[in-house]
């Protein structure tokens, strides 16, 4: 149907039509490639016949502008079916090089015009990129001709400041030209000249760069960033060029450098834009083509020691620029610079100066040892947190906020500084909590908040109420308005105050315990489950207590049935069970395991995973650890008779070398050394299969590397919101084994001990269920630690 419609539009000489059936093709082909069903020839046909129309019709502008146009969408589709026109090259390309070398002065005198014959340009430049990266052999005959087609096109094209796409796309073809073994000599004797026509003029600002500056501040940071600007690509040129020719490039840009910085000094206030441009050069060409350190004495100390931190404003971005990507080159201290200018007027210099002072808290020296700690910023502490909290609290400007997290993170917390943030930050917090605009902002304001209560309580856990009476109004806040971007922090925040809380927990916390409890559909979105287990997990720890006094344990392990029912949420049941086993007495658990063990071993015969046989593994084993094998093995079988030895046997043995984890290693490897050596289950002569299996397991735990026993599962498909961690409220793992610091010490030295209780039996169960290179790893441990089994 489409190919019958464009045959007959093409036919007609319908070019209103022709465009529109091309228009739909486009998208067709742009979602469906491959799939050309016969439309490549006609579109080839098209093609040509229009080329063959432009080059006789006259030029003018009513009769160009559909014909370009045909010829624009042609190419699009082109790009979508590259594969489709290996065997036509000579056709294709003849037309594309055409494109990007003829002129047509009807159409370029106006705006509109220029902007589809641009258009035009980029889809050519796009269609030769595509294929010198696909099918360079077949192409490379045409690679010259390009090359010199697309350096004449940018010649002109580099001197508009209006140009951007075409400068791009046009650049890229060259860089990739450049860094190709087989075509880089084409540039060999034109290196001066492509820096000079080429890679300056498109280095320059412009006036919408400087618009940009001053009216989109996120948006410059994020381009200037990226690199992928006009300017970025530019040097991404040189680059290419260097792949070859480093010292040629080295020796024009130094030349081009010297040049730039001369005319800066014979007028600075209107040359200013030329040391920019020679600023930008050396960020982008680095320390490897340039001493930094001497540029850096030479010409960025003088604009960051200036008394007048607004004037030249994009020269001083530059400047806090380049010092924050070569900070770990430079020995200059200028921290109290850097505090001075997060004063400036300009919100890209305030956000560069934050986003230097951010890196500069994170340097290490030899050793691992802080560049920066917390003495070194004291002195300008309050000014420097003054500044980042206003200019936080009127622009939710994320550079500032994440800077403040660092600063945080470093320095020396006191009552002062206490006051000073808590107030600011719950104030930004009640502004974003009702109009949430910037989800990274948002998230280095909860990591702010987190970091200032973790830090401030290292010192003086009195401060927890203090942080109780502001925060906590604030987090229930955000529960009660099911603020959904929200409930995931609040949660996290709500259970690192539980964990800081003194015991007995206070009534208001309780009060959230409950409700936690309750049936709440709104807090059992996905994303919202690891922060709602995470606080759960708090409770458990910090109000056992009330957890028995007020009857509640049942209802937390529905919790845990719910959630092991979802393969998503999985893990997060069984961290819920952990907790229980952890914090809970024996006693109180008891009644309820019956219940427990029908739930597991239920979901492990209707939805096996692995992520739930390693969940059953850890929590089998942290029972053992902590409530002993006896009392396992009686809660098992109390479900149905001898089930203990079908888990054992059917998923404990193969599913112990599943894991993984330093802690959980330790736990399971421990677990199961007193399994083998503590159940009369296992130590009857007749479960010998079963008792070998189990130390086969332990031997493949402890000796093999870990990547060997890591097994890929699919993560199941989740179409709701990520959870986002916080990093300061991560939870403090507690190892319930801290007497015993060697797993694989404690397994052969037990092993040892039954071995000499029952002389001549375990040597021969060992030797006959080990795999070779097992026994092979058992002899070694044992010769590691003196120990005499086999």
């Amino acid at each position: 149907m489409l190919t019958s419609s464009l045959e007959k539009a093409a036919l007609a000489g319908d070019y209103a039509s022709v465009n529109g059936i091309l228009r739909m093709a486009n998208t067709i082909f742009n979602n469906f490639r491959h799939h050309e069903a016969g439309f490549a020839p006609l579109l080839q046909q098209l093609f040509l016949k229009t080329d063959s129309l432009i080059d006789s019709g006259g030029g003018s502008a009513a009769m160009l502008t559909p014909l370009l146009e045909s010829q624009r969408l042609c190419c699009r589709i082109f790009f979508s079916l590259p594969e489709c026109f290996k065997g036509h090259m000579n056709e294709w390309m003849g037309v594309f090089n055409k494109c990007l070398s003829c002129n047509y002065p009807s159409l370029e005198s106006t705006a509109d015009g220029l902007e589809l014959v641009d258009d035009l340009r980029c889809a050519v430049c796009d269609n030769i990129n595509l294929y010198m990266d696909k099918y360079e052999e077949e192409f490379q005959r045409f690679v010259e001709g390009f090359a010199l087609a697309v350096c004449t096109l940018l010649r002109e094209v580099s001197k508009s400041p209006i140009r951007d796409q075409l400068a791009t796309r046009a650049i890229n073809f060259l860089t990739t030209v450049s860094t190709t073994s087989a075509h880089h000599a084409l540039f060999a004797g034109g290196i001066r000249d492509i820096c000079q026509s080429i890679v300056i003029p498109n280095l320059c600002l412009r006036e919408k760069d400087k618009q940009l500056f001053e009216m989109d501040f996120m948006e410059f940071i994020r381009r200037d960033m990226d690199g992928n600007t006009r300017r970025g690509i530019a040097c991404e040129l040189l680059k290419g060029l260097a792949t070859y020719y480093k010292p040629q490039v080295t020796q024009v840009v130094s030349h081009e450098i010297h040049k730039l910085l001369s005319s800066f000094a014979t007028n600075p206030a209107a040359q200013w834009e030329d040391k920019d441009c020679a600023i930008y050069l050396v960020l982008s060409l680095g320390a490897d083509f340039f001493d930094v350190e001497s540029f850096f004495a030479n010409f960025i100390i003088p604009e960051l020691q200036c008394p007048d931190v607004d004037s030249y404003p994009m020269l001083k971005a530059g400047s806090l620029k380049f010092l924050t990507m070569f900070c770990s080159h430079l020995p200059m201290q200028l921290f109290p610079e850097l505090v001075r200018f997060l004063g400036a007027e300009s919100n890209v210099v305030h956000s560069y100066a934050a986003i230097c002072i951010e890196k500069l808290l994170l340097l290490k020296d030899e050793g691992g040892r802080s560049r920066y700690v917390g003495s070194d910023i004291s002195p300008f502490l309050l000014q420097l947190m003054t500044s980042l909290l206003d200019r936080t609290e009127s622009e939710e400007n994320q550079y500032s906020i994440k800077c403040i997290m660092r600063v945080l993170g470093v320095a020396e917390i006191t009552r002062e500084v206490v006051d000073l943030c808590l107030g600011r930050l719950t104030t930004v917090f009640s502004q974003v909590v009702r109009n949430p605009k910037n989800p990274t902002f948002n998230h280095y304001m909860f990591e702010s908040v987190a970091v200032l209560v973790r830090r401030a309580c290292e010192g003086d856990i009195s401060l927890i109420t203090e942080f109780d009476s502001s925060l906590f109004p604030r987090l229930k806040m955000i529960l009660a308005d099911d603020v959904r971007e929200f409930i995931p922090y609040a949660f996290q925040l709500l259970a690192q105050l539980v964990e800081l809380n003194i015991q007995p927990i206070s009534p208001d916390y309780m009060e959230m315990f409950l409700l936690l409890l309750a049936p709440n559909p709104n807090w059992w979105r996905s994303h919202q489950v690891p922060a709602l287990v995470r606080l759960l997990q708090a409770f458990l720890q910090k109000a056992p207590h009330e957890v028995t006094q007020k009857n509640l344990l049942g209802q937390v392990l529905g919790v845990f049935d719910k959630l092991v029912k979802t393969p998503s949420t999985v893990e997060q049941g069984c961290y819920v069970l952990n907790a229980v086993i952890e914090y809970m007495e024996y006693g109180v658990i008891a009644p309820y395991m019956t219940f427990v063990w029908s739930s597991l071993f239920t979901h492990l015969e209707q939805k096996k995973s692995v992520k739930l046989q390693k969940c059953l593994v850890i929590f089998i084993s942290l029972f053992l650890v902590k409530h002993g094998p006896a009392n396992l093995v009686d809660t098992m079988n109390a479900v149905q008779r001898n089930i203990f030895i079908a888990i054992v046997d059917r998923f404990w043995i193969p599913d112990l070398k599943l894991i993984m984890g330093t802690m959980e290693v330790k736990l399971t490897a421990v677990a199961a050394t007193r399994l083998i050596c503590e159940t009369p289950a296992l130590l009857d002569p007749a479960a010998s299969k079963l008792w070998g299996g189990m130390v086969n397991s332990i031997v493949s735990l402890v000796s093999r590397p870990e990547q060997e026993r890591a097994i890929d599962e699919p993560e199941m498909p989740d179409n709701t919101a990520t959870f986002v961690n916080l990093y300061n409220v991560g939870r403090r793992e507690v190892d319930p084994l801290q007497d015993i610091t060697d797993p694989k010490h404690f397994f052969v030295t037990s092993l040892a001990m039954l071995s000499a209780s029952h002389p001549g039996r375990y040597p021969w169960v060992i030797r006959y269920n080990l795999e070779k290179a097992n026994q092979d790893a058992l002899i070694k441990l044992c010769t590691a630690y003196n120990c005499a089994i086999v």
